[in-house]
């Protein structure tokens, strides 16, 4: 659906159906700038929640304006997207893609979801990773690749459903609760 956008922020204005309808009661839409102080709650809410994700509690963005500053960045970048899932007004998931800016790597990108545990179950990862692929393939990129911590089953197991496949582990890369885990490095090439 977001293929066709120039930019992440490119939505239709207020009051028109800017938004795809992935569940009951969710929609799912580009991050705009206003956007930026549910996105910082929901950052906050995510990484307090789980231990999976590259970032702790405290290390996103740390107020609105740098919010605000971090979907600027995105909605300035061609090939890059933030997704973001929304039930009412608050904001429940989210979806990064970030393309390469070189010659060489310009036709691969790395992805990242999240989704709140309360929302989880219902359909909102695999509707993000549709919806990512659908971004990429309108931007001509070919390779999406990931890394997910080995013990998250949960993730590993929807990346495997959504045709992403094993390339490698990077042992030891991540120290989370005290201990080092692995990380196991995923990818899916677009037709």
């Amino acid at each position: 659906m977001w293929a066709s956008y120039i930019s992440c922020c490119a939505v239709p204005s207020a009051g028109t159906n800017s938004a795809l309808a992935v569940a009951d009661g969710y929609a799912l839409r580009p991050a705009a700038p206003d956007d930026a102080p549910a996105l910082l709650r929901f950052g906050e809410l995510l990484l307090a929640e789980s231990s999976y994700f590259l970032r702790a509690p405290g290390e996103r963005a740390r107020s609105v304006a740098e919010m605000r500053a971090i979907i600027d960045h995105f909605c300035a970048q061609p090939h890059y997207l933030l997704l973001s899932v929304w039930q009412g007004e608050t904001t429940v998931g989210e979806a990064v893609v970030t393309a390469g800016e070189f010659q060489r790597n310009r036709f691969s990108a790395t992805i990242g979801v999240g989704v709140l545990q309360a929302h989880s179950g219902r359909g909102l990862g695999a509707a993000l990773m549709r919806e990512m692929e659908s971004f990429a393939r309108g931007r001509r990129l070919r390779r999406l690749e990931l890394t997910v911590m080995a013990p998250n089953a949960r993730a590993r197991a929807l990346y495997e459903r959504m045709g992403y496949v094993e390339e490698g582990l990077k042992r030891d890369s991540m120290f989370v609760d005290g201990g080092f885990v692995d990380e196991v490095m995923m990818a899916k090439i677009l037709a």
